[in-house]
């Protein structure tokens, strides 16, 4: 039987390894965190001109109707902002985790450490929530899929 220790009540410490790991990866963090955000405004400037794009291709098809011009230009407008809006808040987490984490290495402060790793659980948390609905719509398009081809026969 393993005997399992309660990290809570030693005193965990970063030592020299730790510490450079967490100061290097501190650094990317808040370079990952700027690309984003640089990411996410061309984003935006995507969504603005991709609708304007899609409606101006659109019209010039033979199945054209301004009703599905109009919600195929919108829809992909919201699209994009809604990702746009997903990636920065992602990148802003990232950007948190870097600076929090770089300043408590730098100051010693436990506080801010302990910010610094809570912008990272949140990040996280939030990417799982992603990935599982990820998951389901690709689950559902398989279904969708086997049950498309299923009737075709």
């Amino acid at each position: 039987m393993e005997h399992n220790e309660n990290l809570l009540n030693n005193d965990l410490q970063i030592d020299g390894t730790a510490y450079t790991h967490l100061k290097e990866t501190a650094m990317w963090a808040k370079f990952l965190g700027i690309v984003g955000f640089v990411l996410s405004a061309l984003l935006v400037i995507v969504a603005i001109f991709a609708g304007t794009f899609m409606a101006k291709i659109m019209q010039s098809s033979p199945y054209n109707t301004t009703a599905s011009t109009s919600m195929g230009a919108g829809f992909l407008t919201i699209l994009y902002l809604i990702i746009a809006g997903i990636s920065f808040f992602m990148s802003l987490l990232v950007y948190r985790f870097g600076t929090r984490t770089k300043n408590a290495l730098l100051t010693t402060n436990q506080a801010s450490l302990n910010a610094g790793l809570g912008s990272l659980k949140i990040m996280f948390r939030v990417y799982g929530i992603i990935m599982v609905i990820y998951l389901g719509v690709v689950a559902l398009a398989l279904v969708g899929g086997i049950a498309a081809a299923a009737f075709m026969k």
